[in-house]
């Protein structure tokens, strides 16, 4: 038998043997690429239910935790910590309102569509479900003195800003670019005025006419700084 023959012959032998283990022996689980068990999803669910619930100073990864039907020790694999999960659930809550608001004003080609837009899908949120909105000012007055919750916020008001930014910047009427960002401020504080004065009185009359005000007063502000 030749050398080549020889080698041959070991390496079907060798090949037989590995498919006879590999047959007898079954495959350890995968970990890493493992189809998700949902488990961080729900948990998730039920940090923002907890947190509409009971508000941040009412949550606890023990009312998560039976909440979501999982342990403590999960929820610290996928979160690390209280504050980790508040931070998950801010970011949550801000994509949810910013998916909402943008497909609202999707069509918007002027600043007065634009800021009409967003002030009307941010009222029909809180409309919807006030606790909303209320949950977002809880976490916003906490952040105060808590550094890890103000990240967090921080981050919110960020996606929204650069979000109103780019779509006054690109309105047919809008302002030029180094203008927007203070016009955005102006958008973001009157629509945040307009969901506390609903979340406080509902839907009234004087709720209306201050939106109104508002959108004009944008309108104009971006006139006086295209002159």
């Amino acid at each position: 038998m030749t050398p080549a023959s020889t080698a041959a012959t070991k390496t079907a032998a060798g090949s037989t043997a590995t498919k006879t283990a590999t047959t007898s022996t079954p495959a350890a689980p995968r970990g890493r690429g493992r189809p998700s068990t949902g488990a961080r999803e729900r948990i998730l669910a039920a940090a923002v239910d907890t947190l509409k619930a009971d508000g941040y100073a009412g949550l606890t990864v023990a009312k998560v935790a039976a909440r979501a039907g999982e342990s403590k020790a999960l929820i610290a694999y996928h979160f690390g910590s209280k504050h980790g999960l508040v931070a998950a659930v801010g970011r949550e809550l801000a994509e949810t309102i910013t998916r909402r608001v943008l497909a609202g004003i999707e069509e918007a080609e002027t600043v007065e569509e634009l800021v009409r837009g967003i002030a009307v899908g941010v009222e029909e949120i809180t409309a919807e479900d006030p606790r909303v909105p209320r949950l977002y000012f809880d976490l916003a007055a906490v952040s105060v003195v808590e550094p890890e919750v103000r990240e967090t916020i921080a981050e919110i008001n960020q996606q929204w800003r650069e979000v109103a930014t780019e779509r006054l910047v690109a309105a047919k009427d809008g302002p030029i670019a180094k203008r927007a960002p203070a016009l955005t401020l102006l958008i973001l504080a009157g629509v945040q005025g307009l969901a506390l004065e609903r979340i406080e009185r509902g839907d009234t009359p004087e709720l209306v006419a201050a939106r109104e005000l508002l959108v004009r007063s944008i309108v104009l502000a971006v006139g006086d700084l295209r002159r």
